[in-house]
Order: structure tokens, then sequence, then C-alpha cells
């Protein structure tokens, strides 16, 4: 894994201008938080606004919902790449534009259907267009220096789960007052916003001085025949492994933990916050971490937090035990997830950057699509609470040899870049 080079404050932008990383990062950060905070005032209340609008059963709603959210995780698997294709050779700010603007014509159109199968359609198109998180990674990366390049990182990990984690409690208090539609129109609205921030405020640097591990131009099929690529995606599906799989039956046994008759609303909406608010602080502080200790000893340290706080939920008898054990495994999902980030640009050419996140974007809409999905045949089998110790076992078992086998891909590509190197003089 090659050290980038330092990027100054004198870097030019298209314009010939000075670009301020700070700025960028803010900008950055500040969109992806719009975009994210809106789009969750539509996730809570999908299965019910469809169950309205088609008169259909909670039941079939729920499945709708279903297909729709896996359509979308679909779509966004499959244009990951080419997304990433475009933004290196045409701009990372224009691929934030673009994603910034098709997620908020999709929520606005969301407000308009009529049947459960326009909602499918609609969302799976968002799906489509999605790739802000990525866009805004591969921007930043692309002019930050490195020594703070995790930290400005964890700004866009911690907008994107932040967002995630106020959104529902904003839209709970918008839907009592102006309904579904309103409020999906709203949502709209606002993240059309976050495409006039990125606009504004945003200057995306001449020549991107990022992480150079070659100093050869790479594009998407130079980096599919990188064994350290793949090896990269690898540990990354792993990482990501464990959060998925518990998303679908966590308010379930929530349920299960309150007494009888207790309204489980409240509850949940607080565990989910709960585990958003605490990735997003440990977001912040990742980098700080990192810069202190090494991504080396982070990485594999969340790994075990995570697995170790995620045993013994299967095994609390109330719901206060289970939200502490929750709260601490989601800090160390944080770092995990700022500090996988944080590896990628440091394998590719600053010319191949959004290509290396529209991939990283596809592995994880690959995770969030079948992790919910095993989890939820998993509960079915065994029972909400034996699925928490097994995914442990499985993420530790998975995510630590991927590390390792990591490491040992990383160092032997290093080794044959230097190799070259010494060749060539």
């Amino acid at each position: 894994m090659e050290k980038q080079e330092q990027t100054t404050h004198g870097d030019t932008g298209m314009s010939g201008s000075p670009v301020n990383w700070q700025r960028n990062n803010f900008a950055a950060a500040l969109a992806v938080f719009l975009l994210c905070i809106t789009f969750a005032f539509t996730n809570p209340f999908l299965p019910l606004y469809i169950q309205k609008i088609d008169g259909i059963s909670l039941t079939e709603a729920a499945m709708w919902a279903g297909i729709a959210a896996a359509l979308q995780g679909i779509g966004a698997f499959c244009s990951g790449p080419l997304w990433g294709m475009a933004g290196d050779r045409w701009g990372r700010k224009p691929m934030l534009v673009r994603a910034c603007l098709g997620g908020a014509t999709g929520l606005l159109l969301l407000g308009f259907v009529t049947t459960a199968w326009q909602v499918v359609v609609i969302r799976l198109l968002i799906g489509i267009m999605a790739g802000a998180p990525a866009a805004a990674m591969a921007l930043v990366a692309a002019g930050t220096p490195s020594e703070v390049l995790p930290k400005a990182l964890g700004r866009i990990q911690a907008s994107i789960l932040g967002g995630s984690a106020m959104g529902p409690l904003i839209s709970i208090g918008l839907v009592a007052i102006w309904g579904y539609r309103t409020t999906f129109i709203t949502a709209g609205f606002l993240m059309f916003s976050g495409a006039a921030v990125v606009m504004i405020m945003i200057r995306e640097p001449r020549e991107a001085l990022a992480p150079a591990h070659s100093a050869e131009k790479q594009r998407m099929g130079s980096l599919l025949r990188m064994p350290v690529v793949w090896a990269a995606l690898g540990l990354v599906m792993c990482l990501s492994f464990a959060g998925p799989l518990i998303q679908p039956i966590l308010s379930p046994y929530v349920v299960t933990l309150l007494p009888e008759g207790t309204n489980p609303t409240v509850a949940v909406g607080l565990m989910f916050f709960g585990v958003s608010a605490a990735s997003a602080i440990a977001a912040i502080y990742a980098g700080r971490l990192i810069a202190r200790i090494g991504i080396q000893v982070v990485l594999p340290l969340s790994i075990v937090g995570v697995s170790l706080f995620l045993f013994p939920m299967g095994f609390v008898k109330g719901v206060g035990v289970l939200a502490i054990l929750v709260v601490i495994m989601s800090l160390f999902q944080g770092l995990l997830q700022t500090s996988s980030v944080s590896l990628l640009p440091t394998l590719v050419s600053a010319t191949a950057l959004s290509s290396m996140f529209g991939l990283y974007q596809s592995v994880s809409s690959l995770s969030s699509s079948l992790g919910p999905a095993i989890g939820g045949i998993a509960a079915a089998h065994i029972g909400f609470s034996a699925v928490f110790p097994v995914a442990a076992i499985a993420s530790l078992s998975l995510a630590l040899p991927m590390f390792y086998n990591f490491k040992r891909v990383a160092k032997k590509a290093a080794a044959k870049e230097a190799a070259a190197g010494l060749i060539a003089v």
C-alpha cells in the first residue's frame, strides 16, 4: 500500500484558481448529508405508503417494499462501475451532481405514484442513478493531503450515517403533519439543494494529486486485472457482512423483548437512531485514531469489536441491554467502514479513483441487498436470537482471514512494483 503524494493548497481547479481541499471536503459532506437525510425520510414509511396508495394488505405492501429495495440495490450494483469510469473520464463533480439530481427526481416522482409497481420502477431508477457517496469520496480523495485523508473520508462516512439517523426522526413529524405524499415531495425538493451545494461550492482539481500506486494511467480494465483490487473488494464484502445481516431482524427482535402490549414504535426508532448515530460519531474520530495507531491496527481491532459485541445480543433478556450492545457494536462498525474506505485510494493511481469507488459502490450494494435476505431466511429457520451469534462467528471467520490475505497481496504488489522501478532505472 503506497503512500499518497501530498496535496497543497496551491493546486488548481478547472478554472485555474486555487483549490481548497477543506472547502471541497465540507461541501461534499454537506451534499451527501442532504441526500441521505432526505432519502431517509421515505424508507421507514414505504410499506405503509404502498399499502395506502394501492389498497393492499400490509403483508403484500411489505413484499413490494422489499422488492423495491432489492431492485434498487441491484441497480446500484450494475451502474457503480459505469459511473466510476465516467467520473474518471469527465470528472467526479459532474457525477456527484448527477447522483443528487437523479435521487431528487426519483423522490419527487414517488410523491405522485398510484400503484406498487410504479414504486418498484422508480426505486430501480434511483438505484441506477445512485453513487453520490462514491463520487464524493473519489472527489475528496483526489485533492486531499495523504496525512488527513482518513479524517476527510471519515467526514463523508459520518455525513452518510448522520443523515440516515436524523431522517427518520424528522419524517415522523412531517408525516404526522402533511401525510406521506407531501413528505416525499418535500424530500425530493430538499435533495435538489444537495446538487446546488456541489455546483456552487466545489472546485475539482485539474490534476488529481491522490495516492499514486502507479505512474501509468489506469482504467477499469487494468483495475480488474490487479489482484490487490480483488483482494480489497473481497475484504470490503466481508467487512460489510454483519450490519446488513441483522438489519431485518433487529426490529422484530426488539418486539419480542418488550412487555406484551407495549407499543414498539419508539423503542425501534430510538434503536435505529442509536445505530446510525454511534457509527457516525466513530467515523468522525476514525481518522484521528488511524493517524495515531495506524490502519493496520484499527481494522482488525474493529473486526474483533463488532463480533465481540454482536455475539451476546442473542442471549439478552431486555431491550436496555440490547441497546447498549448495539450502540457499542455500531461504534466499531463506524471505525470499520472508515478504515476500509481509507484503504481504497492507496491502491490505484489518481486517474482511476472513481472507477475504484464505483467498484466499492457495487460491492456495498451487493452486501446491502443480499445481507437482509440471508438474515431473514436464517431467522425463519433458526430463530431471531440464534442469528446474532452465528453472524458474529461468520463475520470474524471471514473478515480476519480476508484482511490478512489483503495484506499479503498488497505486500506482493508493492514488491513487484518496486522491482519494476529498479529495472526501469
